[in-house]
């Protein structure tokens, strides 16, 4: 009896069709609700996204590579619905259901990759696998996708500062390193049984974690000095005084040029030196051209501020212009930027893209203006680092459900640049950060009523080796997945040769 009780728990069991589609069914699940969690749009849930491949990738050592390409992709599946009611509403229905499953057979094949080089090196060392691929993997997509950095597994840790500090060094793709570097190690730790032999290259490994960590730490714990500053406004008109229209009737324009004008009034009384309004907060055409731009200037110069003023300007009935004015408080124009970077909708809708950036000189201090989509793209926003400004100024429209994450991949640009961000947003979330990325101020319009805030800006004339080196660690990942492949490659021609 007791002979038959040891071959059940020790041969039998273990190896049974019932154990074995159990571990895969909890594997799944485990690794999908934490992705669907953690890569929500809130990014209240941003830890879990450090223990989100650990089940999955485990499992894909013991099982074959089919096996293992159904498991990462039902789980990531699983994750990606988190975000499909937002992509069917800003999508139509075929392209996001075609996101949806797109992402869940590239992240299936990066698995089934990571399995075969970790199973090939049988060490340690082969925990790096797994983190270079994804950012392989996210570094193409930064440089062929229409829409830049969206998507990016980094932006789910903005409410985790230490570790969006490793932006100003790498960019965000060092914060998708970390994210997917950690739960490899516990995977492979837990697969080689955390032998000894294993467990230098381990404490290594995890040493860069720790490291950047505590390089976050003290970053965002340094003496930031309010001395030199300015106070900046945000306000946002009640989303029924808005149109998107071809046809913008010029009595409602100007009423919504007047509203704006009174509450940059009301934000001037209350100590801003700057302000900073919405994305095509009004529609300007030849009829109305001179009437709303006198209605700026003037709040402008009558309150003794500086004024950001987002618009749509209609040059004829084929062809619109997204644009920022920057007027001074002396009524000078001292930027009229075109948006480089159009969304699809704009596009199509007949915008005309720009093709420069724009700085600026507003009370001695270093300045940008960009618009909303500009701030998705790491190597558009990084020559606003290179001209050393301190504040950059982004009137913004967002879509509701993205109000958090768009203000957040905004506020990212910043850290990689060392410059702080002033982003005013129809639909979403207005943001005043500083250059680590804290949060200084925010107020909400995702409920399409009218918002504002103020708060001081902190100004820095801050150095980062992103902003010196640019894509230099995206070029590193690169070499290091050629050098996986080739070990691969290699190991398998060898196994080939003993086979003959």
């Amino acid at each position: 009896m007791i002979e038959l009780t040891n071959y059940l728990s020790s041969t039998l069991l273990p190896n049974s069709i019932f154990m074995k589609i159990t571990r895969i069914i909890v594997a799944i699940l485990l690794s999908g609700l934490c992705w669907y969690f953690s890569c929500d749009l809130s990014g209240n849930y941003w830890w879990l996204l450090w223990f989100a491949p650990v089940p999955v990738l485990l499992v894909s050592f013991y099982v074959g590579g089919r096996a293992a390409f159904i498991i990462a992709f039902a789980a990531y599946l699983i994750g990606r619905l988190s975000w499909l009611p937002y992509l069917l509403k800003v999508l139509p229905v075929p392209l996001a259901i075609l996101f949806t499953v797109l992402l869940p057979l590239i992240f299936a094949l990066l698995v089934l990759l990571t399995r075969k080089i970790i199973l090939s090196k049988q060490n340690a060392w082969s925990a790096f696998a797994f983190p270079v691929l994804c950012c392989l993997l996210e570094f193409l997509f930064f440089k062929f996708s229409p829409d830049g950095t969206a998507g990016s597994l980094a932006y789910s840790q903005a409410n985790f500062l230490p570790i969006v500090q490793i932006a100003s060094v790498t960019g965000i793709l060092g914060i998708t390193f970390l994210v997917t570097l950690f739960p490899s190690a516990i995977a492979v730790a837990i697969y080689h049984r955390f032998n000894k032999k294993n467990r230098a290259p381990l404490y290594i490994i995890f040493s860069f974690v720790i490291i950047s960590i505590l390089f976050g730490i003290i970053r965002i714990n340094g003496k930031s000095s309010f001395q030199n500053s300015i106070t900046g406004g945000l306000v946002v008109m009640d989303e029924k005084f808005h149109a998107e229209t071809d046809n913008p009737e010029p009595d409602n324009e100007v009423r919504t040029a007047n509203l704006y004008a009174n509450a940059v009034a009301r934000l001037a009384q209350q100590g801003a030196q700057v302000v900073v309004l919405p994305e095509k907060a009004v529609n300007i055409t030849i009829a109305t051209d001179s009437i709303i731009k006198r209605i700026f200037t003037n709040a402008a110069t009558n309150n003794h501020i500086a004024l950001v003023a987002g618009y749509t300007e209609f040059i004829n009935d084929s062809l619109k212009l997204n644009k920022a004015s920057v007027i001074s408080d002396q009524s000078m124009l001292l930027a009229d930027y075109q948006k480089v970077n159009l969304f699809e909708g704009e596009a199509r809708n007949r915008f005309m893209p720009g093709k420069e950036i724009a700085t600026f000189n507003l009370h001695d201090i270093s300045s940008g203006v960009a618009i909303c989509k500009d701030l998705d793209y790491q190597n558009f926003m990084r020559k606003y680092g290179e001209k050393n400004i301190q504040v950059l100024y982004v009137p913004a429209w967002d879509f509701i459900e993205d109000g958090w994450l768009h203000s957040r991949m905004a506020i990212f640009r910043g850290v990689e640049n060392g410059y702080s961000v002033v982003r005013t947003a129809r639909q979403g979330v207005l943001t005043i950060s500083d250059y680590r990325g804290k949060v200084l101020n925010e107020a909400s319009s995702t409920n399409n009523k009218a918002a504002s805030l103020l708060a001081r800006i902190p100004l820095h004339i801050t150095k980062t080796i992103y902003k010196r080196f640019g894509d230099w660690f995206g070029f590193i990942m690169i070499v290091l997945a050629v050098y996986f492949i080739v070990i691969l490659v290699k190991n398998k021609n060898s196994k080939r040769l003993v086979a003959k």
